[in-house]
């Protein structure tokens, strides 16, 4: 699941990361109601790509895909136009209602970063909470992350 925010000021509130975050646990935490989404967005992908919507490279035996609510989902956000010298940012996400979210048993949390142009979402780009949190706190940093896509580290501009 993607959730984009746009804006320091989508941060917070009604539609903010936390409501975002609670949001997604109840629909995940619901077992019918999760199965149901999963279904319908099986049903959706596979209708687009039998239209001819979708290109991407298909192994030899490709059938249709089935998403299986007994796979645990990545929630990803996606931060777009964020002011790196904004302190709102860090302040939301070193709230302790966040933390609860870090190892959650219902999705592994990741933030996207661009570290490269393009817009393609690989793994190598995802961060844990826990290592967005150490990108943001050397706002002088370039993330840069091993081809594992589990670690990441940070060398400063001097």
């Amino acid at each position: 699941m993607i959730e984009i925010k746009y804006g320091d000021g989508a941060l917070s509130g009604n539609a903010g990361v936390l409501k975002h975050l609670q949001d997604i646990d109840a629909l995940v935490s619901n077992g019918d109601k999760y199965k149901a989404l999963l279904e319908t967005m099986g049903m959706q992908f596979n209708q687009m790509d039998e239209l001819g919507l979708l290109n991407f490279n298909r192994v030899a035996n490709w059938t249709k895909i089935k998403l299986d609510a007994n796979d645990k989902p990545e929630v990803i956000f996606v931060l777009a136009n964020h002011n790196p010298r904004s302190s709102k940012l860090n302040k939301i996400l070193n709230d302790s209602e966040i933390d609860a979210y870090d190892h959650s048993p219902n999705f592994d949390l990741r933030f996207y970063v661009a570290c490269f142009a393009g817009y393609a979402l690989h793994s190598d780009c995802m961060f844990t909470l826990s290592q967005f949190r150490g990108l943001l706190k050397n706002k002088n940093a370039e993330p840069v992350v091993s081809l594992d896509g589990y670690s990441a580290s940070l060398h400063s501009h001097q």
